[in-house]
């Protein structure tokens, strides 16, 4: 995060499905992969794509990294798909229930969101019953684009 600029992305990950630009707190430029449309997000920024990498239009910088795809993997092994009581005994904590249910580990520079989904809501405090996303996310830069995780 705040390091790597396009040509770095493109370079790991190929030439992108789609691209846009947008503005919510900030401008930010798209890199889209695996898409359900012609567009990275929608006009705000919400991900319509499997991975989206967003851009700080100003600097060029990489700021956060959306993705639903199963190969990126946290250095536990943890990735989207693994079941919640899994992911709670590799991490050695429990997952949290408030603004979403999940993780959450912050470093000096960056922070990582697993965000759970599915299973059945028994109560308000349920978490979900498997990682349905993760993002990871630049503390210096924020486009905005995920209420919850960047607030």
């Amino acid at each position: 995060m705040d390091e790597s600029d396009r040509a770095d992305v493109i370079s790991f990950s190929g030439r992108p499905d789609s691209e846009r630009g947008g503005r919510y707190y900030t401008s930010f430029d798209a890199l889209g992969y695996g898409c359900r449309g012609k567009a990275a997000t929608d006009k705000v920024g919400i991900p319509r794509c499997k991975t989206v990498f967003y851009f700080d239009s100003r600097s060029g910088k990489l700021e956060l990294l959306y993705t639903e795809d199963e190969h990126y993997v946290d250095p536990h092994g943890v990735h989207v798909g693994t079941r919640t009581p899994v992911a709670e005994r590799q991490f050695h904590r429990r997952a949290f229930n408030g603004c979403f249910s999940g993780f959450r580990f912050d470093t000096r520079t960056a922070f990582l969101v697993m965000w759970l989904e599915g299973g059945k809501r028994l109560a308000p405090s349920a978490v979900g019953d498997h990682v349905g996303f993760l993002v990871v996310h630049s503390r210096r830069l924020n486009p905005g684009v995920l209420d919850c995780i960047d607030s």
